[in-house]
């Protein structure tokens, strides 16, 4: 009588005995195939995708879109569009020298990005003309009045505000606030030099400087998100010429997919306002026709009255 031998499955060689978690042992086509897996398994939920922005060549001219903002009277909107005009921007990204992060860059000509160390060179704000200091800063920073431009601003006579979040996500939500902030700042200097008939309105007439801690996180994202909902830009063009212009900025997964969540609010907000827009003119259309039209039916019933009742004489009913 032969000896039976004990058939045994496929040899688990693939499967790292140390690693207890219940996905190591999770048997699929792959693992009795025998193929090995190039990373380990794992049951979390799936991470979006890596946005790659890839770095403008070297000499390449940027254009800044004119302005596009939504929410504004057509008069204010004439002025913004004025004092936010700018020239193409050329990229000198080999012209960045390492130390530079400390400073304050100009993003466009009425605005800067920084650090909070910049707010001490109170002589170098004075000379760029800066107006406005825009903090944007963690809620924490705020309670504890550890991050603020108000000092500054006090020595210098400008104005100063912030904007607090909780977290970078919550950056989202307060990215209109913070924009009504510098765009309310550059319409109030335009009228003050347009209220003095004998002086020209500079350009720019206001300018800016946003900063958080470094000047390369939380107000990066802030200042890509106002090129975004100002000018119409996409996200990689935006953060494209922020970098172009600050260099250090690193922004991490989560604020470019912030930023991307934003962009798709401002593209249904436009579509929104441009189908609202159709719908008014139509509107209006259809109401001159019917208006037309009724003072048609009014003419015709006028002219039918004087056919029958024209060529009476006057005469007393009742004597």
């Amino acid at each position: 009588m032969s000896k039976q031998v004990p058939i045994s499955g496929p040899q688990k060689w693939y499967v790292n005995e140390e690693d207890n978690r219940p996905e190591a042992s999770m048997p699929n086509i792959s693992h009795l195939s025998g193929a090995q897996p190039a990373s380990g398994y794992s049951w979390r939920a799936p991470s979006p995708p890596h946005i790659y922005v890839p770095q403008p060549r070297e000499a390449d001219e940027i254009n800044v879109p004119s302005f596009q903002g939504l929410g504004y009277t057509s008069d204010d909107h004439a002025i913004l569009t004025s004092v936010t005009a700018s020239t193409p921007l050329l990229i000198k990204t080999q012209e960045w020298k390492y130390t530079a992060r400390r400073r304050a860059q100009d993003i466009l000509t009425y605005l800067q990005l920084g650090p909070s160390s910049a707010l001490r060179d109170l002589e170098t704000l004075k000379k760029d003309g800066i107006t406005l200091l825009l903090v944007i800063r963690n809620t924490a920073s705020a309670a504890a009045r550890l991050l603020s431009g108000d000092k500054s601003a006090e020595a210098l006579g400008i104005q100063s505000a912030a904007v607090d979040v909780g977290s970078n996500s919550e950056l989202i939500a307060a990215l209109p606030r913070g924009i009504r902030i510098i765009n309310d700042h550059l319409l109030s200097q335009y009228r003050k030099y347009a209220a003095v008939n004998d002086v020209a309105v500079p350009q720019p007439c206001g300018r800016i400087l946003v900063f958080c801690e470094t000047g390369n996180e939380r107000s990066a994202a802030f200042v890509t998100g106002y090129m975004m909902h100002v000018f119409g830009m996409e996200l990689v063009p935006a953060m494209q010429y922020v970098q172009s212009q600050r260099f250090c900025v690193a922004m991490d997964d989560g604020l470019k997919h912030m930023l991307q969540s934003y962009q798709d609010i401002l593209v249904a907000q436009r579509s929104l306002d441009a189908a609202t827009a159709t719908s008014q003119t139509l509107s209006k259309s259809k109401r001159r026709r019917d208006e037309i039209e009724e003072d048609e039916d009014v003419d015709m019933d006028q002219s039918d009255d004087e056919a029958r009742f024209g060529g009476r004489t006057y005469f007393t009913p009742f004597q």
